[in-house]
């Protein structure tokens, strides 16, 4: 991997994390990270959803009225998670919960997935498309896994299911409440790591500047994909309008005179 895509990789991962900075996709995470196996869940079927969608979207679906777009990236959901899912209960030893067979389906219409594919994969090439999916993918599953062993360690006393003979815990963490915490602390100590890193570059010389921090942060792409930059500066300010076409779709479904940003529609 070139200097630029791992600069990029660690843009879309870490410093933009769609979680903890875009606060996109809190609903899986908060719901279905109380444990390490669960987590593990969450990550690795996010990624697969994330990366074929987008890959798709950049591919195929550039021409197609957005309202349908919004459609087509359920469908390619379900189409994804639901034979992971057959597979892991019919030809594996692993016990998949009550609540994670509830969570998981809802996968398949994460706010993730719709906004990297409308804000990114369909206005560009299917290989910026896949770096940009496989970021947001890593950011993602790492921020799921993170919260999945301290919730656990915490709140149960245990990693993995087995017993860590800790004499204090913390039922709260278990909870919606304890997550939405966590996630607050691990967004203040990414951003001042950041900072601190900008404000104390050390001993590094002007010719490793591609190295540092505060270069990764403005290097989004390479010459040869100058599209790579209109994401995180401008493109992530058409939320309202993915919202708007969700609408739409809806609308012409239903007949619902609603509008999902709850106002009374047009």
């Amino acid at each position: 991997m070139s200097e630029n895509s791992r600069g990029y990789m660690l843009r879309g991962a870490l410093l933009n994390n769609p979680v903890l900075f875009q606060c996109v996709g809190l609903c899986s995470i908060i719901a279905g990270t109380a444990t390490l196996k669960d987590s593990l869940f969450i990550a690795v079927l996010l990624a697969a959803d994330l990366i074929i969608t987008c890959v798709i979207a950049s591919a195929l679906l550039k021409k197609i009225p957005r309202y349908v777009r919004i459609a087509i990236y359920l469908m390619i959901g379900i189409a994804v998670i639901y034979p992971v899912l057959h597979y892991i209960e019919e030809k594996t030893l692993i016990e998949i919960t009550l609540g994670m067979r509830i969570i998981i389906p809802l996968i398949a219409v994460n706010s993730v997935t719709a906004v990297h594919c409308e804000t990114f994969a369909v206005k560009n090439s299917v290989k910026s498309a896949f770096l940009d999916a496989l970021a947001a993918a890593v950011g993602t599953g790492a921020v799921a896994v993170i919260c999945g062993i301290i919730r656990e360690v915490i709140g149960k006393g245990t990693v993995g299911g087995y017993e860590l003979n800790m004499k204090f815990t913390m039922s709260t963490m278990s909870m919606p409440f304890g997550c939405l915490v966590l996630l607050g602390f691990l967004a203040a100590f990414i951003k001042a790591g950041v900072r601190f890193s900008q404000r104390n570059p050390g001993s590094r010389s002007e010719e490793d500047g591609p190295d540092r921090p505060e270069e990764i942060s403005l290097d989004i792409g390479s010459d040869d994909e100058p599209e790579a930059v209109e994401m995180i500066i401008a493109d992530y300010d058409d939320i309202d309008n993915i919202l708007s076409s969700t609408d739409e779709f809806l609308k012409s479904l239903t007949g619902y005179p609603g509008d999902v940003n709850g106002g009374d529609g047009e």
